[in-house]
């Protein structure tokens, strides 16, 4: 019984090891081993309000594995099991004082990056309270940027990215959905043209309709699916990450109209401090 099941997943991870190398414009093999790599997400419906929810102690609560897909129909973050100490919270139109010497960024210019590790410490010993983070009633809490579980690999961070985490189980045809609710003609492309000819290079068709979904046109993004910027691009929302000492934006997305965003990025692990 165990042969073939490790057979299947050598399987795919092949197939979504050469998926991801397209993509990137490069094979894995070529991207440095020993970095790590993760995924951050913003969602503009939950990110500020994200830490008036939180217990601190889901802040501390230490996560470690592969990447796990939890199930849903959408390509959403419900599908992730979070990484909350390793996800990262942004003040970016205020710098509250209190959190001054939990900084990630050295520089007093720009937005406030903290580690959700650092600042449920913080809450829990009573250096910092939560009122403190958010300092009159027209201001939102730290944005929070959240972190997938994944393993730290180049694959297990694109599997997170590109919701695959369960493949061959758990993709998608959203072109196939946009064309069934009359937003794509019978036959066209929903396909950014960038990638239709990077895409027509993957064999198994099952996962070439699942990436076609997240490299869709920019019009058509606006309502399912997702628009790929593209190897060494990064979404606004996320830049505060990409701008972190050590880090490296290897690959971004976004969802809908500007309400949400995704990074693959090589970090200076947070979990490592």
């Amino acid at each position: 019984m165990t042969a073939p099941r490790r057979s299947t997943v050598s399987h795919w991870d092949d197939l979504l090891g050469h998926a991801f190398g397209l993509l990137l414009g490069r094979p894995l093999t070529e991207f440095d081993p020993a970095a790590t790599y993760a995924v951050f997400h913003y969602d503009d419906e939950t990110a500020g309000e994200a830490l008036g929810a939180l217990d601190p102690a889901e802040l501390v609560a230490e996560v470690s594995g592969p990447s796990e897909d939890r199930g849903g129909a959408w390509l959403g973050p419900e599908r992730w099991v979070p990484d909350l100490t390793g996800s990262a919270f942004v003040a970016k139109s205020v710098r509250p004082a209190a959190l001054k010497a939990l900084l990630a960024t050295p520089a007093d210019s720009g937005p406030a990056v903290v580690f959700g590790r650092d600042l449920g410490r913080a809450l829990l010993e009573g250096a910092l309270r939560r009122d403190e983070l958010s300092p009159d009633a027209f201001r939102l809490y730290p944005v929070l940027l959240l972190r997938p579980r994944t393993d730290g690999s180049l694959l297990d961070a694109m599997r997170a990215a590109t919701f695959t985490m369960s493949a061959p189980n758990g993709l998608t045809d959203i072109e196939e959905t946009l064309a069934r609710h009359g937003y794509l003609q019978p036959g066209a492309s929903a396909v950014d043209p960038r990638w239709e000819p990077v895409l027509n290079q993957l064999d198994d068709d099952a996962l070439r309709r699942h990436l076609r979904g997240l490299c869709l046109n920019a019009h058509l993004a606006r309502s399912a699916g997702a628009y790929y910027l593209g190897p060494g691009e990064c979404p606004a929302d996320l830049q505060p990450i990409a701008d972190l000492p050590g880090s490296t934006a290897i690959a971004g997305w976004e969802f809908g109209e500007g309400q949400g965003a995704t990074l693959v990025v090589a970090v200076k692990d947070p979990h490592s401090r």
